[in-house]
């Protein structure tokens, strides 16, 4: 089975619970993610300013992963998006950190108990902090 994870990083740190925004460091920057393994696929949005995430699930049915991805952050990110990594493997976790190496990122996975997985820079943890509204 194919694990899938989508990472973009964007050119600003933001705090959702204070409704902030600065401009991003090479260091410190949020991420918009999308993640699928063992059938169901997940959106993740990371907020550096205080290590906070919010995960959504997006069922079984995405047809393609990787396609949602790009329109949906293009549309929603796209004048702050900055780069991004497809990782597609039939190797799983080790497979996409393997990947992650390849591309020169740090291989640094958060496992959160709704099953989504994403990624992080090194020395941080991400939690869920804040309910989104």
């Amino acid at each position: 089975m194919k694990t899938v994870l989508v990472v973009f990083f964007l050119s600003v740190q933001s705090s959702y619970s204070s409704n902030t925004e600065i401009a991003a460091t090479e260091e410190v920057f949020d991420t918009v993610q999308f993640y699928s393994g063992n059938g169901t696929s997940w959106r993740i949005k990371t907020y550096a300013q205080d290590q906070d995430v919010h995960i959504w699930s997006l069922g079984s049915d995405v047809a393609d992963l990787v396609a949602l991805a790009r329109e949906n952050t293009e549309k929603h990110y796209g004048d702050v998006l900055t780069e991004g990594y497809i990782i597609e493997t039939e190797e799983g976790l080790e497979g996409v950190r393997r990947e992650l190496e390849q591309r020169g990122l740090s291989t640094n996975l958060e496992f959160p108990p709704s099953g989504a997985v994403f990624w992080v820079p090194p020395n941080t943890t991400y939690r869920s902090r804040s309910v989104p509204t």
